[in-house]
């Protein structure tokens, strides 16, 4: 193999180490996202369901419900 040859297959080993370090970064930044947006759907799934319960309870004692404004 000539010289060229080998300096050129160096630079492709350093550019897809590069490249895959890269991909790595970006799927732990990606995993970290996951984990955020997953304890804010559970804390809004809880919220639902506190005012589910409230909602029904509510209903239950005879109140009436106030219409919801559409778009809110």
């Amino acid at each position: 193999m000539n010289p060229s040859n080998v300096l050129l297959v160096l630079e492709e080993q350093k550019k897809w180490r590069e490249r895959r370090k890269r991909i790595r970064e970006r799927i732990r930044q990606l995993d970290r996202r996951r984990s955020v947006l997953r304890k804010e759907l559970d804390g809004v799934r809880r919220r639902i369901l506190e005012y589910g319960r409230s909602l029904m309870q509510l209903a239950h004692a005879g109140a009436t419900i106030p219409p919801t404004v559409p778009g809110r």
